[in-house]
């Protein structure tokens, strides 16, 4: 029986508005996908979600990487916090599950100094999670195995009770090698009719 629903957040819950961003602070098109194939989709963002390292020295190896293009790189990254926008159902759907007794968590990769000047501020479903686990305060991510290992732990969950979603194919296998179901979000009305089927709602 399941009793525990599990979110990810960036592209489930919010969206990520990266590339509205980086044009709102005069960025081209083409130097979008410049500064993006090295800052958001760079190896070096995992380490932002990790938390291991300092956040700025991350940055500056980034920049590093982008002569030419580091003001603009350093605005993106100051104005950062404009990229999240909670999805219109999201509130909604976490409060709907909550309400019917459902435990309701997210488990995130996400930066720590984002994740402070965002979730209160942005996340509109917060009121109606019972607890978060971030990967910057864990000092791990997803997918690897120990970071739903902690979140079983943490949150004292049974793998065969907890259900996680979460939009890369990856993340879910991750949780199902510890016994979580889970379902790959690829849009709203899809994922919430396969969640529903899974809890016999």
């Amino acid at each position: 029986m399941i009793k525990n629903i599990v979110f990810d957040v960036g592209m489930v819950l919010v969206d990520f508005k990266w590339r509205q961003v980086m044009a709102d602070v005069g960025c081209t098109p083409e130097e979008i996908e410049v500064i993006s194939a090295v800052m958001v989709n760079g190896p070096l963002w995992n380490e932002l979600d990790r938390g291991v390292m300092e956040e700025e020295d991350v940055i500056a190896g980034m920049v590093a990487k982008l002569p030419g293009l580091e003001d603009k790189a350093w605005a993106f990254w100051k104005n950062i916090h404009l990229t999240i926008e909670a999805f219109p159902y999201a509130k909604d759907w976490v409060k709907g599950l909550q309400d019917e007794g459902y435990h309701t968590y997210l488990l995130t990769n996400y930066p720590r100094s984002l994740y402070k000047n965002t979730a209160e501020q942005c996340f509109t479903f917060l009121p109606y999670i019972d607890d978060v686990l971030v990967s910057s305060h864990e000092k791990m991510t997803k997918p690897d195995k120990e970071i739903y290992e902690r979140l079983l732990e943490k949150f004292d969950l049974k793998a065969e009770e907890t259900v996680f979603i979460d939009d890369r194919l990856a993340n879910i296998e991750g949780a199902e090698s510890v016994g979580i179901t889970g379902i790959h979000f690829t849009d709203y009305e899809e994922v919430s009719a396969k969640l529903n089927k899974i809890i016999g709602r």
